[in-house]
């Protein structure tokens, strides 16, 4: 019986995305941040209405509720949102949404839209009237709607985007999430647009916390298939979109199959992929941010899914790992691969958001289709199987003429979650993405090193070799008691403080984009990053993520201490060329791109959750630091 189990269940991963999947699958854009407020999509009301205590920006539409209440009253912060509602989305946007070559929108609302708001919520509603309007309006422009529950009575987390931000993290509970009034709000819903052809698909909740017991959700999400179905929205028509979030696709499957024994037709999972939350990503290459799309495309194939929301957001490595391109073909190159590895969702995908602050062009729908980056052919990655490392690297993120590292030459090294390590006097930690003068470091020898020095005066560094490492204003990094690296001058520390042992992997030769592991010689453990803190420590023996330090040489065109000034003389025709290849790549496990880090297997020492790094590029433009003139090749003392 477990055997026939197991077979019926590996024949529906196979037919289910056929049988279920749309004969249009949708390709849209979402309306967010119009009928729930969120502070990019509504940048205009929460740019407009700050807390007057502090000036602070509302996080949540809850938070918005709070200071319009403080700042006018009950009746008139219910005006203000009112003329939101009336001004923010109109029908001109879904003719515009039409023009731009779309055939969907993804419309988020709260539950308070439908229901109204329950006793002591501040939110503004019912206000149904502007689902009929967008309805009406999709079905005039010739577009299909996905009705997105967006937030659920209780909150299906304690995140902005369900309506209220709830802190300290623990403060919302599963247990707050009111299943049965979730569902009557999906009943109302069904029941009123059930005849209207252009609705074609229902969202029962969006991105529900990890916290929710899985078989709990998927209980869930069977009652309200069935609530949906009996309202008169049939499979035939309406495909019901059930999210995963922070999960692995194949558990919540596996669960769902066991529950229902695929009794539901036409349902479809949401996956959200972006790609700029968390360390996992902003801890990325160019290169391997495109290889992440490319694992995406292989989970799409396997389920019926719809990716309901995604971008142009890149983690902050990105930025320094895709050579001098063109900021414009950064994007491009991104969006390519992403709508091809969408191709593979049966239902389709929807960008977000069609409305964002009006510079956010890796959130703004209408400004990334101005700049013409959301059209024209994918670019073929070359082939890679995964060893060694993948030839995508060196064409986005070319070596100098010499990729070895040698004693006495600049270098910088990056952390796990794309920050560089920095020396600001004495301390050292790793704050930015940029490649600067507090960044720059080089390999010295140690006190007692026996090095020999090739005819040309220089040596490589190699695996095993004993160093120490100087910043650009002349220290040294050094361990100090309580296991923080510093920046000390060489005369004012204990050698063996200052003294780590090299560890490339495996390779003999330490190049440029290689990995190296730096174990303090006198204790054995190893220098670490944190994803708390911003500090450079030695604390574990282990060789994990945390202790994996990516070194890079300069460039010819770096320009410290600022992020380098990207050329735009590169045509597109010319990236094509560089890199197209003939043959196919190779198929790798795919993985959720917006299952967080802690997902990974990592070592007992790094298990925390992590915490989201902002995606965005801080600039450290007063680098500067003591800025010693000592000439680097008579700096480096060799017996």
């Amino acid at each position: 019986q477990r055997a026939i189990s197991q077979v019926a269940r590996a024949l529906w991963l196979v037919m289910a995305p056929r049988r279920d999947a749309l004969s249009c699958p949708w390709k849209g854009v979402s309306l967010g941040g119009w009928l729930l407020l969120e502070p990019g999509p509504s940048s205009p009301l929460f740019d407009q209405h700050v807390n007057p205590e502090d000036g602070e920006h509302g996080r949540c539409e809850w938070d918005m509720m709070k200071i319009l209440r403080a700042k006018f009253g009950k009746k008139e912060a219910a005006e203000v949102i009112t003329r939101h509602r009336e001004n923010h989305i109109c029908k001109a946007d879904f003719e515009r949404i039409r023009a731009c070559g779309l055939n969907a929108v993804r419309l988020p609302f709260g539950y308070w839209v439908v229901l109204g708001p329950s006793a002591n919520e501040l939110y503004v509603g019912p206000a149904l009237e502007y689902i009929d309007r967008a309805v009406d309006w999709a079905e005039e422009c010739g577009l299909q709607v996905v009705l997105d529950l967006h937030g659920c009575p209780g909150g299906e987390s304690g995140e902005a985007p369900c309506g209220r931000r709830q802190r300290p993290d623990g403060t919302w509970h599963w247990r707050q999430w009111r299943f049965g009034q979730s569902l009557e709000a999906l009943k109302v819903l069904a029941q009123r647009y059930k005849s209207r052809r252009c609705v074609t698909g229902i969202a029962v909740c969006n991105e529900p916390s990890n916290t929710v017991p899985l078989h709990q959700l998927c209980r869930y999400y069977d009652r309200a298939t069935d609530v949906i179905r009996f309202a008169g929205m049939t499979a035939k028509d309406v495909a019901v979109v059930l999210p995963i979030f922070q999960r692995s696709e194949e558990d919540v499957v596996e669960k769902w199959e066991s529950l229902t024994g695929g009794r539901h037709r036409n349902v479809c999972f949401d996956v959200h992929c972006y790609n700029c939350f968390e360390n996992l990503f902003n801890g990325k290459t160019f290169a391997q941010q495109l290889r992440a799309v490319e694992e995406n495309a292989e989970m799409l194939r396997n389920y019926p899914m719809v990716v309901g929301e995604w971008s142009l957001a890149l983690g902050c490595a990105t930025w320094s790992t895709c050579g001098q391109m063109p900021d414009m073909d950064v994007y491009r190159l991104f969006a390519q691969a992403q709508l091809d590895a969408f191709k593979e969702a049966s239902h389709g995908s929807f960008f977000w958001n069609w409305t964002e602050e009006k510079d956010s062009i890796d959130w703004n729908y209408q400004l990334a289709h101005k700049e013409g980056l959301l059209s024209g052919p994918p670019l073929q990655l070359p082939q890679w199987d995964g060893s060694c490392e993948d030839p995508l690297e060196e064409r986005l993120h070319p070596s100098p003429v010499e990729p070895r590292i040698f004693l006495g030459e600049p270098i910088y090294l990056r952390v796990f979650h794309g920050r560089y390590v920095d020396v600001e006097g004495s301390k050292v930690n790793a704050r930015w993405p940029d490649k600067g003068k507090w960044q720059e470091l080089m390999f010295c020898p140690s006190s007692d090193a026996t090095l020999k020095v090739q005819a040309t005066g220089r040596r490589e560094v190699r695996d095993g070799d004993v160093v120490r490492l100087r910043a650009r204003s002349g220290r040294y990094l050094s361990v100090d008691d309580n296991r923080v690296v510093t920046a000390v001058a060489a005369r004012s520390a204990n050698s063996d403080s200052m003294e780590f042992i090299v560890h490339t992997g495996g390779t003999t030769e330490l190049k440029h984009r290689g990995c190296v592991y730096f174990e303090q010689r006198s204790t054995g453990v190893l220098l670490d990053a944190d994803e708390d803190e911003e500090y450079i420590s030695a604390r574990w023996t282990d060789r994990g993520i945390w202790q994996r330090f990516a070194l890079e040489k300069p460039l010819p065109d770096d320009l410290p201490p600022v992020t380098p000034v990207k050329s735009r003389s590169r045509k597109q025709e010319e990236l094509s060329a560089l890199l197209a290849s003939s043959a196919t790549p190779v198929k790798r496990k795919a993985s959720q791109l917006s299952i967080s880090s802690s997902s990974q297997p990592r070592l007992a020492s790094q298990v925390e959750t992590p915490k989201r790094r902002r995606s965005s590029c801080k600039i450290n433009a007063l680098q500067g630091g003591e800025d010693l003139e000592v000439p680097i090749a008579r700096a480096v003392r060799v017996r």
